[in-house]
């Protein structure tokens, strides 16, 4: 965060870890990446801002053109609504985590 500038960036990239092993029946995104910054127009604890989100990906496997934009036109929006949903949370609480539950995967 840059308080002079009022700006804020977000950066989150594809990792691996022990506990999460890969398994053949998923599709295993093994590049990804993002970075979200937020600009205030007044103050940042103000209404108002300006975003630009950049976001590559690489799930390792041929995806019709079609099956892609499907995804990006309603997986982006709702990574949006869940950064909305945190600044509304960590607006009304000060806390800046919001506890959404990883979801129940059967093997």
């Amino acid at each position: 965060m840059d308080v002079k500038s009022l700006k804020l960036e977000i950066t989150s990239r594809s990792i691996t870890h022990n506990s999460k092993p890969v398994f053949p029946k998923f599709v295993r995104v093994y590049k990804y990446g993002s970075k979200l910054v937020i600009r205030a127009d007044n103050g940042l604890y103000e209404k108002g801002m300006t975003y630009c989100l950049t976001y590559y990906d690489d799930f390792g496997m041929p995806i019709p053109n079609q099956v892609k934009d499907r995804l990006a036109n309603t997986k982006i929006p709702e990574f949006l609504e869940k950064v909305h949903d945190a600044a509304v949370y960590l607006g009304s609480t000060g806390k800046l985590y919001v506890p959404y539950p990883e979801p129940d995967r059967q093997h």
